[in-house]
């Protein structure tokens, strides 16, 4: 038995395995089991939706990528306190990491573009970096929550430099049920996450396909803001090989997608652009199958077992 865990901002999955097919799945909230307060209350409420899922059978691998585990040390701590609880390797990675294996890469940059943004890759070293990931109040540029930040950031330069309310102001008055734009800061902010605020990202899209030149200019500036990220990373070390980009909103709207690959073609023209469009649990399975059978890609950091980091001869960063 085996199991796959995607954690994301809004959404987590988690999928198990034994010989080869699926014995259970379960989507669940984040919010319904994750406090982020108290992190022993939170990896025991993990692990008894794993075991749920599983059937009460231990899983004997079990990989998860979670959002907000945004380096080593975070994942470290969590993949310790799961060890504790469950028998067999366990693995935890951030999340946008199981975009690779998704595809089947073993390495590259993973970029996300969903409830908020981050790219993530591995030096030669195996150590984690990261570009992005900064929340919604600071960045996440690309995001949905970035999306809908920029939008009304540009609404009001627009209408500072003295121009009328477009297409994008108007639509988000009649969404947040405002009069005037001077209340569309109060009238986000009341909404005071990520996830309340990502929900009118679909609106910038609309607004663009309806003829707004501000939504066009925070789509593009978007696909920017991505691909800065890779640039980043590769500065850093990072493979060039390929770049996986999957999440909610890139995966549904392809302007943004298109908007990427644009940018990324004129910053880093041999980069691969690969989207993912299917669920990165598949990832985390693909994970645990190599874990279980006592391999793993040589670029990723080592499990847990039994509440101990596992030794390996060639000296693998943890």
């Amino acid at each position: 038995m085996i199991a796959g865990i995607d954690i994301g901002g809004t959404k987590t999955q988690i999928l198990t395995e034994e010989n080869g097919g699926v014995v259970g799945e379960k989507h669940v909230l984040t919010t319904e089991w994750r406090g982020r307060t108290d992190h022993d209350s939170d990896a025991r409420a993990l692990a008894s939706l794993i075991l749920a899922t599983a059937g009460e059978s231990m899983p004997t691998a079990t990989v998860v990528g979670a959002h907000g585990c945004d380096s080593d040390e975070d994942r470290l701590a969590l993949q310790a306190r799961l060890s504790q609880l469950l028998t067999g390797n366990v693995l935890v990675l951030n999340d946008s990491e199981l975009l690779l294996p998704a595809s089947g890469k073993t390495s590259g940059i993973s970029v996300i573009s969903g409830t908020g943004s981050i790219a993530v890759s591995r030096d030669r070293q195996r150590r984690m970096i990261a570009a992005g990931g900064w929340g919604w109040y600071l960045g996440d540029e690309g995001s949905a929550s970035g999306l809908v930040r920029e939008a009304a950031r540009s609404v009001r330069l627009s209408l500072d430099e003295g121009n009328t309310l477009d297409l994008l102001g108007q639509t988000l008055l009649d969404a947040l049920s405002i009069s005037s734009p001077i209340e569309i800061g109060r009238a986000l902010a009341e909404f005071g996450s990520a996830a309340g605020i990502g929900q009118f990202a679909p609106l910038v899209f609309e607004a663009a396909e309806g003829g707004s030149k501000i939504g066009s200019k925070v789509i593009a500036d978007a696909g920017a803001s991505l691909s800065r990220l890779v640039e980043q990373l590769v500065a850093r070390g990072a493979p060039q090989n390929a770049v996986v980009t999957g999440g909610g909103v890139i995966t549904n709207q392809p302007r943004l997608l298109s908007a990427f690959q644009a940018a990324l073609a004129h910053r880093l023209p041999d980069m691969e652009l690969t989207l993912l469009r299917d669920p990165p649990v598949f990832g985390a399975i693909a994970l645990a199958r190599k874990l279980n059978a006592g391999g793993l890609p040589e670029d990723l950091p080592l499990p847990h077992a039994g509440g101990v980091l596992k030794a390996d001869n060639d000296g693998r960063a943890a």
